[in-house]
């Protein structure tokens, strides 16, 4: 189904909306989750070096306490005091819970919608290969989403083209903007057929997939409705 110039600028425009209302202006209201998937990740990357070499178990335990204590410091509210203990251990090097910290920090200046300046901090941890590739790759996720409506569409699909792929953790959110992105450069075929990707893909979650099913039968191309009701 092909759209007209006017109902094709209209569409772009409501897309538009939906990415920033929904990936940007909510940005710090989800703080909390991304928090939550960035321990996580930490955990995996981190947490089978970090304890279980016995010359660095000790090293290990003192600053994992650490940031266990930023992060009641966070929950807490007391901010001051997470931001302290944070930066502490993010000038600590590269090792360790370093990486962890910055991506704490920059989260917290999205928080404090300091966006510029939360993005120029994610591209330094995405540019790191000091950082384990988990964390990379959510740096890079985060700082696109935070300048996807000033960066042009190609570079967009450059800078997500390794996480747009089914079986990436980041399919789902990454495929979504590299469809929009696909859009904006009137490749409406690579766009649905990403689009239809994700909606397919039941590791996705069940609102993106429900949108992207949209945005592709808006497009013209077939794709499956999530009837799941358990989604990961």
């Amino acid at each position: 189904m092909a759209l007209t110039p006017q109902s094709n600028e209209a569409f772009f425009r409501e897309v538009d909306d939906e990415v920033r209302r929904e990936r940007v202006e909510k940005a710090a209201r989800r703080y909390g989750v991304i928090v939550g998937v960035i321990v996580l990740l930490a955990l995996v990357a981190f947490g089978g070096t970090l304890w279980w070499r016995s010359h660095q178990q000790d090293v290990a335990g003192e600053k994992g306490e650490k940031i266990v204590q930023a992060m009641s410091s966070l929950t807490a509210g007391n901010e001051a005091d997470a931001r302290k203990q944070l930066q502490a251990l993010a000038d600590e090097g590269s090792k360790g819970y370093a990486p962890l910290s910055r991506m704490l920090l920059a989260d917290m200046l999205v928080r404090d919608e300091k966006l510029p300046e939360a993005s120029a901090a994610f591209a330094k941890i995405a540019a790191d290969s000091s950082v384990p590739q988990q964390l990379r790759d959510v740096a890079v996720l985060r700082g696109t989403t935070l300048d996807f409506d000033k960066l042009p569409p190609a570079e967009v699909i450059n800078r997500l083209k390794p996480l747009a792929v089914p079986g990436n953790p980041w399919f789902g959110s990454a495929g979504e903007m590299t469809g929009v992105a696909y859009m904006k450069l009137n490749q409406p075929k690579q766009a649905g057929a990403l689009f239809a990707a994700i909606a397919k893909d039941k590791s996705v979650p069940r609102s993106l997939r429900a949108r992207v099913s949209q945005l592709a039968a808006d497009l013209g191309v077939d794709a499956v409705q999530p009837t799941d009701s358990a989604d990961s």
